[in-house]
């Protein structure tokens, strides 16, 4: 697919906005909006994906945009389950769409992902489709082709998937903490979730730092289970371990809220946590946890966990101002 050139093109953006009545994807003149129904537990209910001179088209089923060095895209497709059949046909084609770039970040919301459909819950089955995708496409060193990802559910009939890509080469980051999820043991499905822990770019000399969906999980086990506020420190707790092998922080202390400086880094996160009664009580801890000020973006989601013993979840794009 040929470079387009950005001068003379009209900016478009991609916006995803949460809290919807239904799921579903709109073009737009200037860009693609995609409504998610999933509920919101604050103020804020967007996220800006994309904005940049580009041009807007449809292929295989995703919408997207494409931009000098950014291809980025969304997709809605109605559930049939179980999910493998066509999870693993919406990767091949997500994968040959994107066999130019570099995938950066890829976002899953999977319906109703804790429930069981013949004896596999919907998350496993999920995850199996996209690993053997993965192989299909890429053969079985297919890990190292693995970008930041995350995939919550959502208590819906859709499907609901959209990414980043560029032209430059991202690295992807592992937790020293946690054992890769793509190594996981047999316990968690008949394939591992296919996913890096973060991915950093480097974007026209400032690093851009991509988060993976983290959780309270050490080694391979869910921890702190008995109280949602342990659940959130040790999530934090990974998050900046993964945050410092990106170079985005140079000190840690355990358990400490060393994070990006909100002085130099634009800072966005995205927590979903399972329990609206949750709600209020990690409103006030995670600004704390992370030093907050008001220029941070922060999303809070009202959403099941691809594990059902943890309680919340937490992603992040960290942009150097």
């Amino acid at each position: 697919m040929k470079t387009l050139e950005a001068v003379g093109q009209d900016t478009q953006s991609i916006q995803i906005m949460f809290g919807r009545n239904q799921t579903s994807c709109i073009p737009r003149n200037n860009g693609i909006d995609l409504y998610v129904k999933i509920p919101t537990l604050g103020e804020d209910s967007r996220e800006r994906l994309i904005t940049q001179p580009g041009s807007v088209y449809q292929k295989l089923g995703f919408h997207l945009v494409e931009t000098e060095d950014r291809l980025a895209g969304v997709l809605v497709k109605e559930a049939q389950f179980p999910l493998e059949k066509i999870t693993y046909q919406v990767y091949l084609d997500f994968l040959e769409l994107t066999k130019d770039w570099n995938l950066f970040r890829v976002w899953h919301y999977v319906p109703f992902i804790n429930d069981e459909t013949s004896a596999l819950e919907n998350y496993k089955s999920f995850c199996k489709a996209r690993s053997l995708a993965f192989e299909a496409f890429y053969g079985e060193d297919f890990n190292i082709e693995l970008p930041a990802a995350s995939a919550v559910g959502i208590n819906d009939n859709n499907l609901v998937m959209y990414f980043i890509a560029g032209k430059e080469k991202g690295t992807h980051l592992e937790n020293p903490e946690q054992v890769s999820a793509f190594h996981y043991p047999k316990q968690y499905g008949p394939r591992s979730p296919s996913f890096a822990r973060g991915t950093v770019i480097n974007q026209d000399g400032k690093q851009v730092g991509y988060l993976s969906g983290t959780a309270s999980i050490k080694s391979h086990q869910s921890v702190m289970l008995m109280d949602v506020a342990d659940q959130l420190y040790t999530t934090v707790d990974n998050m900046s371990l993964v945050f410092e092998g990106m170079g985005l922080v140079f000190e840690r202390q355990s358990y400490g809220n060393i994070m990006p400086d909100p002085a130099k880094y634009n800072r966005t996160f995205k927590v979903y946590i399972r329990h609206a009664e949750d709600a209020n009580r990690v409103r006030e801890l995670f600004p704390q946890a992370i030093l907050a000020t008001e220029e941070d973006h922060i999303i809070y989601l009202h959403s099941d966990i691809c594990r059902s013993e943890l309680d919340i979840e937490i992603e992040a794009i960290i942009e150097e101002k």
